[in-house]
């Protein structure tokens, strides 16, 4: 590796890098709901949903999110289904506990004031290194790094590193970068440029603000960094679903084979060994929650993705005519009016389950 790559900038470069993003940022910077009103809440509610998740898919949730829960407080007095159900559609649904166990946290320890100090934000359940320094950042203007996907880009373009670099280097540039007294612009400036016009493929360097330092662009291989990840590959799962009904009520569980489906009741369900009977599986699931589940119904399959996996969910239909006591106790196992489902059922995957029942 060549020499100099992994050298922290000095202070005259930092400072005409950080005026030329910062001045690009006052121009170009995008209007988000969470930046009109910087508050401490709002910021850590945007940073939660973000994660792993685009920000034209978060601008769908976010107000809907803060107008029903506008600070900690009720938060933390909300239950986890509400929570989980408002959740709903934006996935990787343990942010969504968390935030909800962090408000708790925040009212029981805090007064229901966010904290201020960086160290006591890091301890806030769901809060990593990042989010902790983008909120104490953005809402506090403290002088904390942040290293995202985007500022992880943009460092290894404007050091070229074609092979990446130990993970203690970015921290160490970006928190050289920050400059004191306009941190939460900064933060927000880089990312920006990361997500708008450093992109990861076919960067627009022709717009870029701070192309002159750009050691990749200098040297014609800005395409080339970083290198592309290799994709994992997706895991094939086979699962039977059940839509038991009894006139307006259908039966949800709390505990389910498939646990990598969100939502703390959903529709009863197990994973398909290699060659087993769908039918076969689905009576000995049914008969689980049952003595007497009567005759099912295969409805059809549905489509599904989580993460990683592509689901294929086999759906079957047990219309009974006398409402039997669910096996597992009232803790397990529920009869649930249709009426309330909305409010207990997050999970697309349950959701396109009872629609392929009922013709949808």
């Amino acid at each position: 590796m060549e020499q100099g790559l992994h050298q922290i900038w000095d202070p005259v470069r930092t400072a005409k890098f950080q005026d030329a993003l910062l001045a690009w940022y006052s121009e170009h910077q995008r209007a988000l709901p969470w930046r009109s009103r910087p508050d401490p809440y709002r910021v850590w509610v945007s940073e939660i949903m973000l994660q792993q998740t685009q920000v034209q898919t978060v601008l769908r949730y976010f107000d809907r999110f803060v107008r029903r829960f506008p600070d900690a407080r009720a938060l933390a007095a909300a239950s986890e289904e509400e929570v989980v159900s408002l959740w709903a559609g934006l996935g990787y649904y343990g942010r969504a506990r968390n935030l909800r166990r962090a408000a708790i946290e925040i009212v029981r320890r805090h007064g229901g004031r966010f904290p201020s100090r960086f160290d006591e934000i890091l301890r806030l359940p769901g809060v990593g290194r990042y989010t902790a320094g983008a909120i104490a950042s953005i809402a506090f203007n403290l002088p904390e790094p942040i290293v995202d996907g985007n500022v992880r880009r943009v460092v290894s373009r404007l050091h070229a590193l074609e092979r990446g670099a130990p993970e203690r280097f970015f921290w160490e540039q970006a928190r050289a970068w920050t400059p004191a007294g306009r941190a939460a612009e900064f933060n927000q400036a880089v990312m920006e440029l990361g997500a708008l016009v450093c992109v990861p493929s076919s960067p627009l360097c022709l717009l870029c603000p701070v192309a002159a330092p750009c050691e990749a662009r200098r040297r014609g291989i800005e395409a080339r960094i970083p290198p592309p990840r290799r994709a994992r590959a997706a895991e094939e799962v086979r699962l039977v679903m059940l839509v038991m009904e009894h006139e307006e009520e259908i039966l949800l569980v709390r505990e389910r084979e498939a646990d990598y489906i969100p939502g703390r009741w959903g529709l009863p369900t197990r994973a398909l060994a290699r060659g087993e009977s769908p039918a076969r599986a689905a009576r000995a699931l049914a008969r689980s929650f049952s003595p007497e589940p009567g005759a099912l119904e295969e409805r059809g399959t549905v489509r599904h993705g989580v993460t990683f996996r592509r689901i294929a969910i086999q759906v079957f239909r047990g219309r009974l005519a006398r409402r039997p006591r669910a096996r597992g106790g009232d803790d397990g196992a529920r009869w649930t009016p249709r009426a309330a489902l909305d409010a207990l059922v997050t999970s697309s995957a349950f959701r396109k389950a009872i629609r392929c029942c009922d013709g949808g």
